[in-house]
């Protein structure tokens, strides 16, 4: 198995559009002949409708069933990179009011799974539709940012969306009030938005997305049946641009019967045959693999990070915080916790968000990728026959690396001591009882543990682990009323700002800032990344997260991972950040060489 990193959104974007016309005119590609994938990659899905299936991992089957205007494709070494979809080709704009419009063309040649044309007229139901549910899902708060977003919410009525238009049959229309760099991988590549076809749901109503007959599809595959958790889809005739060597069927196996065991019953599967792909593996094979040094992490946009909050004594103290932090080691943290797929952070965006340097266009796609030089490889004079590096990774470009390298664990002991007497606590003198909050998990309660002990041997600072149901923290953490806690953060969208934004002073513990942190710099830092499209844009954003670590009320303490295992005999495995796995291109290892 290969490392699995999202490149870039410019150098995806950049990349040769390659297009294939299939139909009940063409021949369907033949591909592997009786290839009949069985992977366990996603939790069991309840339905095919793009709002329903929100079980972990229900990305995974809504790629292979639909495609959104744009889509996911293989650069060749496993990684997910953005291509044009069911649009050929997408136009921006940006107008005087700092509004910007997407003007998508689609291709001529789209289809769904009965042969109808796909159309914008597809598109636009599907925007409105979000807003006319009975329920209208949390998720689709993420759109705020299109023009008639609060209307359409607040009355119910699609039409209110005056952000999305249709204006002919191969031209869709989006306005934005600002700029998003995320827009078009979140929005227009994502679930949520995936085309659904209006009068299959309006005739199959409440069954509409359980049911194969009444699950009409865009994407390479259709719906051939699902039954308790059980997914299988059958190559799409009709898609556009099918891949030869792809799978005829691919059946998902519910996540949940493999973890009944740890996955110890699923990997034994794997090596018999009897599945061919497993996500997660079970703790005794990640082991033995760290322990021979074969083991490949693959990473989870998420961060578990130590809150201390500014709002609460003695935490309002930054020689507190700064002295706690400062003996706090990372690498020795995820040592003591005993977990291969933890990472030791060295900020808080994790690995695997995509880093956003250059300004990209997918209207005239060029052939060579750019490159990102290091000011580093500047300074050291890079050698000209060295290859060029493309840094798709936010975390790459702007790795901070431990803020304590070259000093000896002495010389950093000595020094929160003297933050702590310059604090009024010298020696730990006085120091008020603290709780130390976390979600009560195996990983959080070493985590702690290894907290408690540190402060206790080198500042002689006593704190009282105390572990509460999720729930129980969360609600703890947003009333405020907490004074430190270790707490695990998901990327809301692939891009640093789902980090960085809660932090900001207009927020408060309710919002999201938990620390109730402010700081007038940092504020204008992610002013200028709201209103920026170009790299002053990652810019601003490497800068502000080095000012919320340089306060220490929030020290990153971890990166979250996940391993997986695919037949040996098989390959053409590629993943996106965030964690969805497109299996339509697997094929036998064999064919690599022909």
């Amino acid at each position: 198995m290969k490392k699995w990193l999202s490149l870039s959104l410019i150098a995806a974007l950049l990349l040769p559009l390659l297009t294939a016309c299939a139909g009940p005119e063409n021949e369907t590609p033949s591909g592997e002949e009786g290839l009949a994938l069985r992977v366990c990659a996603a939790a069991g899905q309840r339905s095919a409708d793009p709002l329903e299936a929100v079980q972990a991992g229900g990305d995974t089957l809504l790629f292979h069933l639909y495609e959104n205007l744009m889509r996911w494709e293989d650069d060749g070494t496993g990684h997910a990179v953005l291509v044009p979809g069911a649009a050929e080709s997408v136009a921006t704009e940006e107008s005087y009011d700092g509004s910007v419009t997407y003007t998508f063309t689609l291709r001529r040649d789209a289809k769904w799974s009965d042969g109808k044309a796909l159309t914008a007229k597809h598109f636009l139901y599907t925007w409105r539709r979000l807003f006319e549910l009975e329920d209208t899902p949390a998720v689709v708060s993420k759109l705020y940012m299109v023009e008639g977003y609060f209307d359409a919410k607040r009355e119910k009525n699609g039409a209110l969306l005056t952000g999305v238009s249709a204006p002919d049959q191969y031209t869709f229309v989006i306005t934005l009030t600002g700029h998003y760099a995320y827009f078009l991988d979140e929005f227009c590549a994502g679930g949520l938005t995936m085309p659904v076809r209006e009068d299959m749901v309006k005739k199959y109503g409440a069954a509409w997305g359980q049911k194969a007959e009444a699950v009409i599809t865009n994407g390479p595959y259709q719906l051939s049946s699902m039954s308790g958790g059980e997914v299988t889809v059958e190559r799409n005739r009709y898609y556009h641009s099918p891949k030869a060597e792809g799978p005829e069927t691919i059946t998902f196996v519910p996540l949940e019967s493999a973890q009944r065991d740890g996955g110890e019953q699923a990997y034994s599967q794997v090596e018999s045959g009897e599945l061919n792909f497993l996500t997660g593996l079970p703790q005794s094979v990640v082991s033995l693999r760290s322990g021979e040094g074969t083991l490949e992490v693959e990473p989870v946009p998420a961060t578990c990070g130590l809150l201390m909050n500014g709002a609460a004594e003695p935490f309002d103290n930054e020689f507190v915080r700064k002295a706690l932090a400062a003996v706090v080691d990372q690498e020795a943290l995820t040592a003591a916790m005993g977990d291969p797929t933890l990472l030791a952070a060295t900020g808080f965006v994790p690995w695997g968000i995509s880093n956003r340097d250059n300004e990209w266009s997918v209207a005239e796609p060029v052939q060579q990728e750019p490159a990102v030089v290091l000011p580093e490889d500047l300074i050291n004079g890079a050698q000209a026959e060295q290859p060029e590096e493309t840094f798709w990774d936010y975390r790459a470009v702007g790795d901070y690396g431990s803020t304590k390298a070259g000093e000896d664990r002495e010389t950093q002991v000595a020094g929160a001591k003297l933050l702590m007497s310059q604090g009024g606590y010298p020696n730990g003198e006085n120091f008020p009882e603290v709780e130390l909050l976390y979600v009560d998990t195996p990983q959080n309660e070493a985590a702690a543990r290894y907290l408690q002990n540190v402060w206790k041997t080198t500042l002689n600072v006593a704190v009282t682990p105390r572990g509460l149901s999720e729930t129980e923290a969360r609600e703890l953490l947003l009333s405020g009323e907490y004074t430190m806690a270790v707490f695990r953060f998901d990327a809301a969208f692939d891009d640093a700002l789902a980090f960085l934004h809660r932090w900001q002073g207009k927020f408060g513990p309710k919002d999201g800032n938990l620390v109730s942190y402010a700081d007038r710099a940092y504020d204008l830092l992610l002013s200028v990344v709201s209103a920026s499209s170009d790299s002053a844009r990652e810019a601003c954003l490497h800068d502000a997260e080095e000012l919320l670590l340089s306060a220490k009320s929030v020290v990153p303490l971890f990166y979250y991972g996940t391993t997986s295992t695919l037949s040996e005999e098989l390959t053409g495995v590629y993943r996106k950040a965030g964690g969805a796995y497109f299996f339509d291109g697997v094929r036998l290892v064999e064919e690599e060489s022909e």
